[in-house]
Protein backbone atom coordinates (compact mmCIF):
# COMPACT_ATOMS: atom_id res chain seq x y z
CA UNK A 1 0.00 0.00 0.00
CA UNK A 2 2.77 2.38 0.71
CA UNK A 3 4.75 1.43 -1.96
CA UNK A 4 1.89 1.95 -4.48
CA UNK A 5 0.62 5.55 -3.20
CA UNK A 6 -2.41 3.89 -1.38
CA UNK A 7 -1.45 5.01 1.60
CA UNK A 8 1.18 7.77 2.77
CA UNK A 9 4.17 6.43 4.02
CA UNK A 10 5.45 10.15 5.20
CA UNK A 11 1.61 11.15 7.26
CA UNK A 12 1.80 13.55 5.03
CA UNK A 13 4.22 15.93 6.13
CA UNK A 14 5.57 16.57 2.40
CA UNK A 15 7.94 19.53 4.47
CA UNK A 16 10.11 16.37 4.92
CA UNK A 17 9.79 14.19 2.18
CA UNK A 18 13.50 14.43 1.11
CA UNK A 19 14.25 13.05 4.54
CA UNK A 20 11.69 10.37 4.99
CA UNK A 21 12.09 8.94 1.34
CA UNK A 22 15.63 8.61 -0.54
CA UNK A 23 16.35 8.11 -4.11
CA UNK A 24 15.31 4.65 -5.64
CA UNK A 25 18.46 3.65 -8.30
CA UNK A 26 18.01 0.52 -10.64
CA UNK A 27 22.39 -0.38 -9.39
CA UNK A 28 24.64 0.14 -6.56
CA UNK A 29 28.05 -0.07 -6.07
CA UNK A 30 29.90 -3.46 -5.74
CA UNK A 31 31.06 -2.34 -1.94
CA UNK A 32 27.58 -1.62 -0.53
CA UNK A 33 26.41 -4.52 -2.21
CA UNK A 34 28.89 -7.19 -0.89
CA UNK A 35 28.67 -5.10 2.39
CA UNK A 36 25.12 -6.69 2.60
CA UNK A 37 25.83 -10.43 1.70
CA UNK A 38 26.24 -11.07 5.13
CA UNK A 39 22.41 -9.91 6.18
CA UNK A 40 21.45 -11.95 3.10
CA UNK A 41 23.22 -15.21 4.41
CA UNK A 42 21.28 -15.07 7.55
CA UNK A 43 18.06 -14.88 6.22
CA UNK A 44 18.49 -18.35 4.65
CA UNK A 45 20.48 -19.94 7.42
CA UNK A 46 17.56 -22.81 9.13
CA UNK A 47 20.21 -25.80 8.66
CA UNK A 48 20.20 -26.17 12.07
CA UNK A 49 16.62 -27.32 12.03
CA UNK A 50 17.45 -30.35 9.10
CA UNK A 51 17.81 -32.51 11.73
CA UNK A 52 14.64 -32.82 13.67
CA UNK A 53 12.95 -32.31 10.14
CA UNK A 54 14.56 -35.27 8.65
CA UNK A 55 13.31 -37.27 12.35
CA UNK A 56 9.51 -35.93 11.62
CA UNK A 57 8.69 -36.44 8.02
CA UNK A 58 7.39 -40.18 7.77
CA UNK A 59 8.47 -42.10 4.83
CA UNK A 60 11.49 -40.71 4.71
CA UNK A 61 13.70 -40.23 1.32
CA UNK A 62 15.77 -38.11 -0.40
CA UNK A 63 13.46 -37.06 -2.93
CA UNK A 64 10.96 -35.77 0.44
CA UNK A 65 13.35 -34.36 1.80
CA UNK A 66 14.35 -32.32 -1.32
CA UNK A 67 11.00 -31.38 -1.54
CA UNK A 68 10.51 -30.34 1.71
CA UNK A 69 13.96 -27.50 1.89
CA UNK A 70 12.67 -26.62 -1.80
CA UNK A 71 9.56 -25.54 -0.90
CA UNK A 72 10.96 -24.21 2.11
CA UNK A 73 13.55 -21.82 0.89
CA UNK A 74 11.49 -21.11 -2.11
CA UNK A 75 8.81 -19.71 -0.25
CA UNK A 76 11.37 -17.80 2.14
CA UNK A 77 12.86 -16.30 -0.96
CA UNK A 78 9.18 -15.08 -2.39
CA UNK A 79 8.52 -13.61 1.08
CA UNK A 80 11.89 -11.80 1.68
CA UNK A 81 11.58 -10.79 -1.94
CA UNK A 82 8.80 -9.13 -1.67
CA UNK A 83 9.46 -7.20 1.68
CA UNK A 84 12.83 -5.81 0.49
CA UNK A 85 11.46 -4.99 -3.26
CA UNK A 86 8.57 -2.94 -1.52
CA UNK A 87 10.47 -1.75 1.09
CA UNK A 88 13.17 -0.17 -1.03
CA UNK A 89 10.69 1.63 -3.43
CA UNK A 90 8.58 3.22 -0.70
CA UNK A 91 11.30 5.03 1.27
CA UNK A 92 14.47 4.37 -1.75
CA UNK A 93 18.33 4.80 0.13
CA UNK A 94 16.78 5.56 2.95
CA UNK A 95 15.23 2.76 3.63
CA UNK A 96 16.42 1.13 7.39
CA UNK A 97 17.51 -2.34 8.60
CA UNK A 98 14.80 -2.73 10.77
CA UNK A 99 11.87 -0.85 7.70
CA UNK A 100 9.47 -0.96 10.53
CA UNK A 101 10.88 2.63 11.95
CA UNK A 102 10.74 3.79 8.25
CA UNK A 103 6.96 3.67 8.49
CA UNK A 104 4.79 5.81 10.66
CA UNK A 105 3.61 5.69 13.85
CA UNK A 106 -0.75 4.83 13.10
CA UNK A 107 -2.69 1.74 13.14
CA UNK A 108 -2.25 -0.46 10.81
CA UNK A 109 1.55 -0.31 11.50
CA UNK A 110 0.85 -0.93 15.19
CA UNK A 111 -1.40 -3.99 13.85
CA UNK A 112 1.93 -5.01 11.21
CA UNK A 113 4.25 -4.97 14.57
CA UNK A 114 2.37 -7.16 16.55
CA UNK A 115 1.74 -9.41 13.99
CA UNK A 116 5.89 -9.31 13.58
CA UNK A 117 6.31 -10.06 16.94
CA UNK A 118 4.01 -12.90 17.65
CA UNK A 119 5.70 -14.04 14.69
CA UNK A 120 9.06 -13.52 16.18
CA UNK A 121 7.51 -15.26 19.87
CA UNK A 122 7.12 -18.72 17.72
CA UNK A 123 10.03 -18.39 15.46
CA UNK A 124 12.51 -18.42 19.00
CA UNK A 125 12.10 -21.94 20.35
CA UNK A 126 13.00 -22.69 16.64
CA UNK A 127 16.52 -21.54 17.04
CA UNK A 128 16.70 -22.21 20.79
CA UNK A 129 16.28 -26.33 20.29
CA UNK A 130 18.65 -26.74 17.95
CA UNK A 131 21.14 -24.71 19.67
CA UNK A 132 20.71 -25.36 23.13
CA UNK A 133 21.41 -29.30 21.84
CA UNK A 134 25.09 -28.13 19.80
CA UNK A 135 26.38 -26.26 23.53
CA UNK A 136 24.78 -28.92 25.61
CA UNK A 137 26.86 -31.65 23.20
CA UNK A 138 30.05 -29.37 23.21
CA UNK A 139 29.55 -28.68 27.07
CA UNK A 140 29.41 -32.59 27.98
CA UNK A 141 32.49 -33.33 25.46
CA UNK A 142 34.18 -30.82 27.49
CA UNK A 143 33.16 -32.23 31.03
CA UNK A 144 33.97 -35.87 29.93
CA UNK A 145 37.74 -34.47 28.38
CA UNK A 146 37.98 -32.78 31.67
CA UNK A 147 37.48 -35.88 33.75
CA UNK A 148 39.45 -38.27 32.04
CA UNK A 149 42.10 -35.36 32.06
CA UNK A 150 41.59 -35.16 36.27
CA UNK A 151 41.60 -38.90 37.27
CA UNK A 152 44.67 -40.63 38.38
CA UNK A 153 47.09 -42.51 35.95
CA UNK A 154 49.15 -45.42 35.98
CA UNK A 155 51.32 -45.17 32.62
CA UNK A 156 48.99 -44.52 30.28
CA UNK A 157 45.96 -45.79 31.57
CA UNK A 158 43.46 -43.86 33.35
CA UNK A 159 42.13 -45.14 36.76
CA UNK A 160 37.85 -45.40 36.73
CA UNK A 161 36.53 -45.46 39.89
CA UNK A 162 33.61 -47.78 39.98
CA UNK A 163 29.98 -46.58 40.58
CA UNK A 164 29.73 -46.60 44.73
CA UNK A 165 33.42 -46.91 45.08
CA UNK A 166 34.66 -44.78 47.43
CA UNK A 167 38.46 -46.43 47.82
CA UNK A 168 39.42 -44.06 44.80
CA UNK A 169 41.01 -46.73 42.51
CA UNK A 170 40.05 -50.42 41.35
CA UNK A 171 40.25 -52.14 44.41
CA UNK A 172 37.38 -53.58 46.18
CA UNK A 173 37.37 -54.83 50.01
CA UNK A 174 35.78 -58.62 49.67
CA UNK A 175 34.10 -59.46 53.07
CA UNK A 176 34.34 -62.77 53.50
CA UNK A 177 31.20 -64.78 54.39
CA UNK A 178 29.95 -68.42 54.80
CA UNK A 179 26.94 -68.58 52.39
CA UNK A 180 28.61 -67.73 48.87
CA UNK A 181 24.51 -67.35 47.19
CA UNK A 182 23.87 -64.80 50.05
CA UNK A 183 26.74 -62.90 48.68
CA UNK A 184 25.94 -62.94 44.97
CA UNK A 185 22.38 -62.02 45.84
CA UNK A 186 24.10 -58.78 47.62
CA UNK A 187 26.59 -58.02 44.91
CA UNK A 188 23.83 -57.83 42.40
CA UNK A 189 21.78 -55.68 44.72
CA UNK A 190 24.63 -53.69 45.40
CA UNK A 191 25.71 -53.06 41.17
CA UNK A 192 21.60 -52.51 40.66
CA UNK A 193 21.42 -49.54 43.26
CA UNK A 194 24.47 -47.94 41.84
CA UNK A 195 23.69 -48.39 38.15
CA UNK A 196 20.04 -46.38 39.70
CA UNK A 197 22.30 -44.14 41.57
CA UNK A 198 24.47 -43.10 38.35
CA UNK A 199 21.26 -43.03 36.03
CA UNK A 200 19.82 -41.07 38.69
CA UNK A 201 22.95 -38.59 39.02
CA UNK A 202 23.23 -38.13 35.28
CA UNK A 203 19.52 -37.26 34.53
CA UNK A 204 19.49 -34.77 36.88
CA UNK A 205 23.24 -33.23 35.44
CA UNK A 206 21.31 -33.04 32.21
CA UNK A 207 18.29 -31.57 33.79
CA UNK A 208 20.19 -28.79 35.23
CA UNK A 209 22.04 -28.22 32.56
CA UNK A 210 19.10 -28.10 30.31
CA UNK A 211 17.95 -24.90 32.54
CA UNK A 212 21.09 -23.34 32.85
CA UNK A 213 21.42 -22.95 28.81
CA UNK A 214 17.49 -21.56 28.42
CA UNK A 215 18.33 -19.23 31.31
CA UNK A 216 21.46 -18.15 29.55
CA UNK A 217 19.69 -17.88 26.14
CA UNK A 218 16.81 -16.67 27.52
CA UNK A 219 18.73 -13.79 29.43
CA UNK A 220 21.48 -12.48 26.75
CA UNK A 221 18.29 -12.68 24.11
CA UNK A 222 16.36 -10.24 25.98
CA UNK A 223 19.14 -7.90 27.39
CA UNK A 224 19.96 -7.70 23.63
CA UNK A 225 16.65 -7.15 22.49
CA UNK A 226 16.82 -4.06 25.13
CA UNK A 227 19.82 -2.37 24.25
CA UNK A 228 20.27 -2.69 20.91
CA UNK A 229 18.12 -0.06 18.28
CA UNK A 230 19.23 -1.45 14.76
CA UNK A 231 18.16 -4.71 13.87
CA UNK A 232 20.39 -4.71 11.04
CA UNK A 233 23.23 -3.83 13.19
CA UNK A 234 22.73 -7.53 14.58
CA UNK A 235 21.82 -9.33 11.14
CA UNK A 236 24.96 -8.46 10.02
CA UNK A 237 27.14 -9.39 13.22
CA UNK A 238 25.04 -12.53 12.99
CA UNK A 239 24.87 -13.08 9.26
CA UNK A 240 28.63 -12.82 9.02
CA UNK A 241 29.76 -14.81 12.03
CA UNK A 242 27.42 -17.42 12.83
CA UNK A 243 25.55 -17.83 9.76
CA UNK A 244 28.27 -18.24 7.60
CA UNK A 245 30.18 -20.71 9.42
CA UNK A 246 26.76 -22.65 9.76
CA UNK A 247 25.97 -21.83 6.17
CA UNK A 248 29.47 -22.00 4.04
CA UNK A 249 32.20 -22.84 6.15
CA UNK A 250 31.89 -25.54 8.33
CA UNK A 251 29.71 -27.93 5.39
CA UNK A 252 32.64 -27.36 3.00
CA UNK A 253 35.31 -28.72 5.94
CA UNK A 254 32.93 -31.67 6.84
CA UNK A 255 32.58 -32.59 3.22
CA UNK A 256 36.21 -32.09 2.34
CA UNK A 257 37.01 -33.81 5.76
CA UNK A 258 34.62 -37.31 4.70
CA UNK A 259 34.29 -37.23 1.21
CA UNK A 260 37.46 -39.31 0.05
CA UNK A 261 37.35 -38.80 -4.06
CA UNK A 262 38.61 -35.85 -5.79
CA UNK A 263 35.75 -34.40 -8.47
CA UNK A 264 33.63 -31.64 -8.94
CA UNK A 265 31.31 -31.85 -5.83
CA UNK A 266 34.63 -31.75 -3.93
CA UNK A 267 35.59 -28.78 -5.78
CA UNK A 268 32.60 -27.48 -5.19
CA UNK A 269 33.26 -27.67 -1.26
CA UNK A 270 36.55 -26.20 -1.71
CA UNK A 271 34.77 -23.23 -3.67
CA UNK A 272 31.89 -22.89 -0.80
CA UNK A 273 34.63 -23.01 2.08
CA UNK A 274 36.60 -20.25 0.47
CA UNK A 275 33.04 -18.32 -0.08
CA UNK A 276 32.33 -18.25 3.85
CA UNK A 277 36.00 -16.90 4.58
CA UNK A 278 35.87 -14.60 2.32
CA UNK A 279 32.32 -13.53 3.53
CA UNK A 280 33.41 -13.23 7.24
CA UNK A 281 35.40 -10.37 7.02
CA UNK A 282 32.76 -8.02 5.33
Amino acid sequence: AYANGIADPCMGNYENAESCKGEVEPFTNASSTISRVPIFVFAFTCHQNIFPIVNEISSLSQSRLNIVISCSIGLALVIFSVVALEGYRTYGSSVRGDILLNYPENNQVTFLRICIAFMLTLHYPLQLDPSRRCITSLVKVIMNWWRVKKQPKVGNVALMKLPGDHSGGLEMKLEETLNPDETLKEGNSYRENSQNDEKQQKVDADDKLFYIITFSFLSLSFILAMVVEDLGVILALVGATGSTLVSYVLPGLIYIKIYPHMDLSKLLAYLQLVVGIVIIPL
